[in-house]
């Protein structure tokens, strides 16, 4: 399970590295292309964002499962 953590936590790392990368090239354009770019990273950024949701969705779960297996574990040991 602590895998499919560092799975998930890593496909959210590559998604924002994806948004931040597309940030400098736009900020890198010149001023009359900004305006469309920026509009294409507003949709952009949409779909981004609800993918690191669903992804820390997922983290979260897993996170339950594990601490679920490891209550048993801690009240046998008192």
């Amino acid at each position: 399970m602590i895998e499919d953590i560092n799975l998930k936590n890593a496909e959210v790392s590559a998604i924002l590295t994806m948004v931040f990368d597309e940030v400098q090239r736009i900020y890198g354009l010149k001023k009359g292309s900004r305006e469309y770019e920026l509009d294409r990273l507003k949709d952009t950024l949409m779909t981004s964002f609800f993918m690191m949701s669903e992804r820390v969705e997922d983290i979260n779960e897993i996170a339950s499962l594990i601490m679920k297996k490891e209550k048993p574990k801690e009240a046998g040991s008192e």
